[in-house]
């Protein structure tokens, strides 16, 4: 097969809408792999967040971790690769989002800690990642006490479309700010991307540019499909995405196992 390292994104992309991941998608992993291709998740969660999700797909290649913050090898847990956020910067940016009333998840110490406990915005985020919060009944941007990975903001659709332009607007060029889902908005270091973490790992598995593809669907993306040579944008990501290059191809929505209809398609050709 042309494809080397498979490079996937995980909610919205790799899970379907109930977030679970398929016997297909599984069964298409596991034959690329077999077939020689290293297989890669690539996401803005955590390394515990992802070990099961690596566990299941038995992979072969370390994961792209924190919408690219760090690469680790989830055998043994260690990063191979890490971009934390400034700590000053983290507790600037924290401490706007308090004042603008936003929600936030601070990733510190291999997990993450949350002001308070919300029933709104905490527990569907545990729901999501499989990993509890550490609350601290307090302000993030008191709270820091080393570098973050990433800050996390949680809100409304609607309120997140209208934080991330003011925040973009105040720390857009010491950090990259976006979104993750419509209610999501990642904050990491300016030279934080997951292009950048993949393009570490592919050196560091000895791949050739010309055999990498990557798999997503949100803007934290975008990037990764920038610099991948197949890139393949699934079907239910937004238009923005979609349109954002002419080389982007199209791979089926989630809800299809869009991933491992193209990987199936790969393999037999």
């Amino acid at each position: 097969m042309r494809y080397r390292m498979i490079a996937a994104d995980i909610d919205g992309t790799l899970l379907n809408p109930e977030r679970e991941l398929t016997q297909t998608t599984m069964d298409a992993a596991r034959a690329c792999m077999r077939a020689g291709a290293y297989f890669v998740l690539s996401s803005g969660r955590m390394p515990p967040a992802l070990r099961p999700i690596a566990d299941a797909l038995q992979v072969n290649a370390p994961a792209v971790c924190y919408n690219g913050g760090a690469v680790v090898d989830m055998a043994s847990g260690k990063a191979l690769f890490s971009t934390p956020l400034d700590i000053e910067l983290a507790r600037r940016i924290a401490k706007r989002c308090e004042e603008m009333g936003l929600y936030l998840h601070a990733f510190v110490h291999g997990s993450y800690i949350a002001p308070y406990y919300s029933d709104a915005l905490t527990r569907p985020y545990e729901e999501l990642c499989g990993v509890k919060a550490t609350v601290i009944n307090g302000k993030i941007s008191e709270h820091l006490d080393e570098a973050p990975m990433k800050l996390l903001v949680l809100d409304t659709p609607e309120g997140a479309a209208r934080a991330l332009p003011i925040l973009k607007a105040e720390f857009g060029e010491a950090a990259n700010l976006m979104h993750s889902q419509k209610h999501m908005i990642e904050c990491v270091g300016k030279t934080t991307s997951k292009a950048r973490a993949l393009e570490f790992l592919r050196k560091y598995l000895n791949v050739q540019k010309n055999e990498t593809c990557a798999f997503g669907d949100g803007q934290n993306d975008l990037d990764m499909l920038l610099w991948a040579e197949y890139p393949y944008v699934m079907d239910n990501a937004p238009e923005s995405v979609k349109t954002a290059s002419a080389r982007f191809l199209h791979a089926p929505s989630n809800a299809q196992d869009g991933v491992a209809a193209i990987l199936v398609k790969e393999l037999n050709a």
